[in-house]
């Protein structure tokens, strides 16, 4: 193990553990789970190292042993080669209030920064706030999205809009050095029991036409 302490504003704080970690694979409570280790910076400027348990999915999501041992590799892989890095333990939290959100004030219109700020409070922060960023994971968001659309009733367009926004967050992230990889939200499905939008009705539609034509009809013609 070598530890080496920097002062913080040279970017580098700690060197961590060099070990190469398998992980641990269970099953509990009917899914699969990874445990494995993890260095905790301490208030005194030390560092304890903890076990932690990360949710792989549910029992049944998974054919065979071998796909649960695919998901644990490409998993660990992610933890071991992210220990070396400053912004491995950042939480969505954390990146998206810290510098996603000032960047959308910076560089979108106002009404985009907005839509982006009220998805974020309304439907993200805490469903997947706590995850950390570059442990993030395509069943996270499918998960989060199933869960919203059992407790609200929004149509598919909502959601697909609070996808696009958890879209474009790791996009940015994947812009700004912060993740690496396919971005975890761009196969995620939306839940096909959703709410469809509502539709025009031909009596709808006519009424609308006979309005504008009739308003169009009032017009003084240009002289």
């Amino acid at each position: 193990m070598i530890l080496v302490r920097l002062n913080p504003q040279m970017g580098v704080v700690m060197k961590p553990d060099l070990r190469y970690q398998k992980g641990y694979l269970y099953e509990h409570h009917g899914a699969w789970y990874v445990r494995y280790s993890q260095r905790i910076s301490q208030e005194d400027g030390s560092s304890k190292l903890n076990h932690v348990s990360k949710h792989l999915g549910r029992s049944k999501d998974f054919s065979n042993i071998l796909e649960v041992e695919r998901c644990r590799a490409s998993f660990m892989l992610t933890v071991n080669r992210d220990r070396l890095s400053p912004n491995s333990r950042m939480t969505l939290t954390a990146f998206v209030e810290g510098a996603y959100l000032p960047w959308t004030k910076e560089e979108r219109r106002a009404s985009t920064s907005k839509g982006h700020h009220e998805v974020w409070i309304n439907h993200l922060r805490d469903r997947v706030g706590q995850l950390r960023l570059r442990e993030f994971r395509t069943a996270d968001a499918s998960r989060m999205l199933r869960a919203i659309a059992k407790e609200k009733d929004l149509t598919k367009t909502t959601l697909q809009h609070i996808k696009s926004v958890l879209s474009t967050i790791f996009i940015y992230a994947k812009n700004e050095g912060v993740f690496d990889g396919a971005n975890p939200v761009d196969e995620v499905l939306i839940p096909r029991h959703a709410r469809e939008p509502e539709r025009r009705t031909p009596t709808i539609l006519a009424r609308f036409s006979k309005s504008s034509t009739s308003s169009r009809s009032s017009q003084k013609p240009w002289l």
